[in-house]
């Protein structure tokens, strides 16, 4: 089993109209088909991207409000990155992924408001400890099969001291604790290197961007009736 992860938000209880962080885990359940349509969403939005790629500028004031060059390097293409696409790129997304069943879609919100100022001393801890939670519940109650499952993550998501952590977390909490008869590995990659990241990354950006504008619901109504989208662990409870 191959879960690809991504996030969007930061994990502070103090910042206004900071209210979520979300997490997005993208379950391949045809690896191969998936790789195929990602390759030809970017090269059928290829010139679309690109104009979604360039740095905005505010005409009166000059500032930039909108950092360019993150999908495109020298014209390019490296990489999918949700918060480079409008709103009409992220339901030409959903629509083109919800065409075949080729993964299934799990989010994890984590609401900042209620989360104590010791609980996000840690961001790292916060991460680890609402990935276990929600495997654990997905796991107990049937979401995911009980077998190997190997987690893919962005590597600049992570510090380096703590690479190594939530692979020997998860494997004490849920697999010698007889939660799953599977094991965990954990992997970190650049995720220009990794195309079902990129996904999960489109995808975390997707539902922060709803939960901060409430605009996608036809959105999330196509990837639930699809049967793509299977739960929505919320942390705290």
């Amino acid at each position: 089993m191959n879960i690809y992860m991504d996030e969007s938000g930061s994990i502070n209880n103090h910042v206004p109209g900071n209210r979520y962080f979300v997490i997005a885990m993208v379950r391949a359940l045809d690896k191969a088909a998936l790789k195929r349509a990602y390759k030809r969403f970017v090269s059928s939005n290829y010139t679309r991207l690109l104009e979604l790629d360039q740095e905005k500028v505010n005409e009166n004031t000059g500032k930039v409000i909108k950092a360019g060059g993150r999908m495109f390097t020298h014209n390019k293409f490296k990489e999918l990155k949700g918060a480079q696409f409008d709103r009409d790129m992220k339901r030409r997304f959903v629509a083109f992924f919800s065409q075949k069943r080729t993964f299934e879609l799990y989010y994890i919100k984590i609401a900042n408001e209620k989360l104590t100022d010791y609980f996000c001393q840690n961001t790292a801890r916060v991460f680890n400890y609402t990935v276990r939670l929600a495997l654990d519940y997905f796991l107990r109650n049937g979401y995911l099969p009980q077998e190997d499952c190997c987690l893919q993550l962005d590597e600049r998501n992570e510090k380096t001291e703590t690479r190594y952590f939530l692979e020997n977390y998860l494997n004490t909490e849920l697999t010698m604790n007889g939660v799953t008869t599977g094991k965990f590995d954990v992997i970190y990659f650049d995720s220009a290197n990794n195309d079902l990241i990129q996904l999960a990354d489109v995808f975390s950006n997707l539902y922060y961007s709803h939960l901060q504008t409430g605009s996608y619901e036809d959105a999330f109504k196509k990837l639930g009736e699809s049967g793509i989208l299977r739960f929505i662990f919320e942390f705290p409870k």
